[in-house]
């Protein structure tokens, strides 16, 4: 008994040592602001990759939800009495599977007429069909106003043409995904909202402990707040006024997000200036979702664009600043910014037409000469990143427009002899191709930011280091080519990961989106402003590792800078713009409003 006795007295010695410790360790950490940071590391960078991942899950789940209920704006009724559904503001009628109503007769052209709706109401044109068009009995030149009643006639081939009640007719979808759609379209976005701002919080207070000690705490939580509030405020005025899907935005809240927490691990002085070039940008993304809502207006703002477009390179040429071996930058006194961000609105933009603009017109002899112009400036100015994201974006609005593989090819052919033309003639670009794939050659040389990139991502591993405590924030450049490097390090792969599947995904969701676009308006720019996204992620990532040349372009969303901030938020609304869901809980509250 007397040994059970002693054995009990030890044990409790031991535990009341142990928790002595503890709490002198504790209390260590409380009083050195530098050891608490090590602290609260120590416990939270488990949970950063947990919240990431949940975030990313729930934001892509309801925006793969198949289609919602489909829109019929009229009908094209047969003889016979059967009704063929005008599914689209642009429908093309031909032989063609490829057309949105197919009419299998073989005297119908493959492409023969697009019935489309415009400002003046609906509208028929003839693309050049053997057979031709009439509208009760009458041949147009080209287009010809139609309305309710009207018999259209495709070579013989007669249709009363029916508008819909009440503007337009809904019918449900036979789903495909229907996982998704019971499970994914389920979650709360508010809870979305709470984990991205846990994260951000959580985030924030890790960065103000890590600079307490640097004297740079002071810039560190306003621009926070201010964020933060930005967002609430954007997601209530969502709520209220939208009936869209608000995934999308609550996806780059989270990659916005990590763009501060970037910004104040390597220059925290520029936060406040970033935060207020992310509010901006959402005020861009919803003024440009207003001005295209209306195909009309959005036409009309599209040359005045690429007005602006046109002489904002010209200043560039002329009053440009060189930094880093490109001709890149104006600087006002008041403000400094990157004219070519800006161009890759106008770029996308210009390339936007309706259906009955692309089939009618082949030839895209302005849109080439808009793109050579830009993607010229560019060489000239010697900005090889940003002229290879132009060219990419090209093709695929190119391709888009026309359908031509071959003439696609040999626009790709002539590009490829002026790229070799540029990297022999010019010493600056180089010496990027020189060190590609070789970096460990040149380590101390040129190959030093992407040896450094390596060395700091690997260190990472899949939690990270902390927020703030990398290495790679002395490498010049780590806070834009070399982002990817400073996600790794601090953050983790996970976190890293879950951000570049955030903006990949992009890329799908148009893919996605594409059958449902009513306008083919919306379906090239959707695309056009994806493709930029896609072509910079894998530029600025596979440059920083190595797997490509260091070409010098920003990630998305994550890059410090406030011209690419501003300027992916105005592409984000192209993307926006395609999607006509709505969100399934706002339909029940319509529903029960109206009983």
């Amino acid at each position: 008994m007397g040994f059970m006795i002693e054995s009990v007295k030890l044990y409790y010695n031991e535990i009341v040592a142990l928790m002595e410790n503890v709490g002198a360790t504790i209390g260590i950490y409380m009083s050195n602001p530098l050891e608490l940071a090590e602290f609260y590391t120590l416990i939270v960078r488990w949970i950063f990759p947990v919240l990431s991942v949940l975030i990313l899950f729930r934001c892509i789940l309801p925006l793969l939800r198949d289609g919602g209920p489909n829109h019929i704006w009229g009908f094209l009724e047969t003889k016979e009495g059967y009704r063929i559904p005008l599914k689209h503001w642009e429908n093309s009628i031909g032989r063609s599977r490829l057309s949105d109503i197919v009419i299998n007769l073989p005297f119908i052209s493959r492409s023969h007429a697009v019935l489309s709706y415009g400002e003046n109401g609906w509208t028929v044109t003839d693309l050049g069909s053997k057979g031709g068009v009439e509208v009760n009995g009458e041949k147009p030149d080209q287009s010809r106003p139609v309305d309710a009643g009207d018999i259209i006639s495709f070579a013989g081939a007669e249709f009363l043409f029916l508008a819909a009640e009440d503007g337009c007719e809904t019918i449900e979808p036979k789903g495909k995904l229907n996982w998704l759609i019971n499970h994914g379209s389920s979650f709360n976005n508010i809870k979305t909202l709470l984990l991205i701002l846990a994260f951000q919080f959580l985030g924030g207070i890790q960065i103000y402990l890590t600079c307490i000690g640097e004297g740079t705490h002071l810039s560190i939580p306003l621009p926070f707040g201010l964020y933060i509030l930005a967002e609430c405020i954007y997601y209530f005025f969502l709520c209220r006024f939208s009936r869209k899907y608000m995934e999308l935005e609550l996806l780059i809240f989270s990659l916005c997000g990590l763009n501060l927490l970037v910004v104040a691990a390597v220059y925290p002085d520029h936060l406040m200036k970033q935060s207020i070039a992310i509010i901006l940008g959402m005020i861009v993304y919803t003024a440009v979702q207003v001005i295209i809502k209306d195909l009309g207006r959005g036409r009309k703002f599209k040359y005045i664009i690429v007005v602006c477009a046109l002489i904002l390179i010209l200043m560039n040429l002329t009053i440009g600043e060189y930094r880093f071996g490109a001709k890149n930058w104006i600087d006002l006194g008041f403000i400094t910014f990157q004219p070519m961000e800006f161009v890759k609105f106008a770029f996308v933009l210009a390339g936007t037409a309706t259906l009955n603009k692309l089939l009618t017109t082949r030839n895209l002899t302005a849109f080439i000469g808009f793109s050579g112009t830009c993607i010229g400036a560019l060489i000239i100015i010697r900005d090889l990143g940003t002229s290879v994201v132009f060219f990419t974006a090209f093709l695929v609005i190119a391709f888009m427009r026309s359908g031509d593989i071959r003439t696609i090819a040999l626009i790709s052919s002539g590009a490829a002899l002026g790229a070799f033309a540029v990297i022999s003639f010019l010493p600056y670009i180089a010496t990027r191709f020189q060190a590609w794939g070789h970096v460990w050659e040149y380590a101390d040389t040129i190959g030093y930011q992407q040896t450094r990139t390596l060395i700091a991502a690997a260190s990472g591993g899949l939690l990270g280091v902390g927020g703030g405590k990398g290495y790679l924030v002395g490498i010049p450049a780590s806070d834009t080519d070399l982002v990817f490097g400073i996600l790794c390090e601090e953050w983790g792969l996970i976190v890293a990961l879950t951000a570049l599947m955030s903006i990949i995904f992009l890329s799908f969701l148009v893919l996605f989106l594409m059958r449902g676009c009513k306008s083919s308006f919306y379906a090239i720019s959707a695309c056009g402003a994806a493709s930029i996204f896609m072509i910079q992620t894998a530029l600025n990532v596979f440059g920083s590792i190595d797997l490509l040349p260091l070409t010098g372009v920003t990630l998305p969303f994550i890059s410090n800078g406030g011209s690419s901030m501003v300027v992916c938020w105005a592409l984000l609304a192209f993307i926006k713009s395609a999607d006509e869901r709505q969100r399934p809980e706002r339909e029940v509250i319509e529903e029960g409003m109206v009983e």
